[in-house]
This record gives structure tokens, sequence and C-alpha cells, in this order.
């Protein structure tokens, strides 16, 4: 099962406050590379967002009507 986009970025919130309060470095290694993951995983998810709202979008356009200035 795929997470939504609010599941995602409270994982995210929650890797952000454990990397605060760890003061092992190689454990903040560790977190800071599931950070980002995370920020690309939840920027391809806005991208794919709004792709599919544009073509939803230009879907619901109706080609017969066109204005002319």
């Amino acid at each position: 099962m795929e997470k939504t986009f609010d599941e995602a970025y409270a994982n995210y919130l929650s890797f952000l406050a454990k990397l605060d309060t760890t003061q092992d470095i190689s454990e903040k290694n560790v977190l800071f590379r599931q950070l980002t993951e995370q920020l690309s995983d939840l920027e391809s998810r806005l991208k794919n967002s709004s792709i599919q709202s544009e073509r939803e979008d230009s879907v619901n356009d109706d080609p017969e009507i066109i204005y002319w200035i």
C-alpha cells in the first residue's frame, strides 16, 4: 500500500525530529540520507499531482470555445 502525501510528510517530520535529538554522528548521517530520500519522494508526489491536475484541467477545456482579441 502506498502512503498518502500527508503520511509521507508526517514520516519526514518524525525523522527530522529524530535528527534534532540524536547526538550520534553516524545515526545523524543515516537520518539525513533518509530525509533527503523522503524529500525527493515528496517532491515527486507534488510534481505528479500538479501534472495530473493540469491534465484534468485540459481535458475539461472545451476546444470549440476560442476567444480572439
